[in-house]
């Protein structure tokens, strides 16, 4: 776990994650505060997922998996006083499209649980609303489908607001992310690639 979340620092990043031993791979300690040297800093958030290990989606995570489940997602940092959190999935190779938009997460929450029910108000996160799908009728997570390579970026949002303004089940994906950019306080992204066999 502690691996995987190294690699994640890496690629969001695209350096070496400071305070690191490269003998030990653990992370060090500064003396005076005790506090791992690579832990984030005030107003900054780390987005993780021990579901895309290696930074793959799984099948499952995907249409081509039986189910086309969304992924564990966790988060770690200081939030800036957030009143909720929002989560957007997007493909940047296909124009920024938009493939989810789960959003009025609680400000208490830390993780959302592997396949989030894929329902306007899903009931294994309480009290979030998601967006409609790409198939009408179907609100939440669709995964990845690309017949070339993609790459796919998870961003998480800390909000000044506890549920979004103005929004109700017709509202579209960009229009909960155009809303969500206007109410940001902190963010946190995380990417990953797929490629339909």
């Amino acid at each position: 776990m502690k691996i995987f979340a190294l690699v994640v620092l890496v690629a969001c990043s695209g350096s070496e994650p400071a305070g690191i031993d490269d003998a030990s791979g653990s992370a060090a300690i500064d003396a005076p505060t005790g506090t791992p040297l690579d832990a984030p800093a005030a107003g900054v958030l780390a987005l993780a997922s021990s579901t895309l290990a290696g930074s793959m989606f799984p099948d499952a995570n995907t249409c081509t998996g039986p189910g086309n489940t969304s992924p564990v997602l966790t988060w770690t940092g200081d939030a800036k006083g957030a009143l909720s959190f929002a989560i957007t999935l997007t493909d940047p190779d296909a124009n920024n499209l938009i493939h989810w938009a789960i959003y009025d997460i609680a400000a208490t929450a830390t993780t959302l649980p592997a396949a989030v029910q894929t329902a306007y108000l899903p009931v294994n996160v309480t009290g979030s609303h998601q967006a409609e799908s790409f198939t009408s009728g179907v609100y939440g997570y669709q995964g990845p489908c690309p017949p070339q390579l993609h790459t796919y970026r998870f961003d998480l949002f800390a909000l000044d607001v506890a549920t979004l303004p103005g929004t109700s089940m017709s509202t579209t994906r960009a229009q909960i992310a155009t809303l969500v950019t206007a109410h940001t306080l902190a963010k946190a992204s995380l990417t990953a690639t797929y490629k339909k066999p």
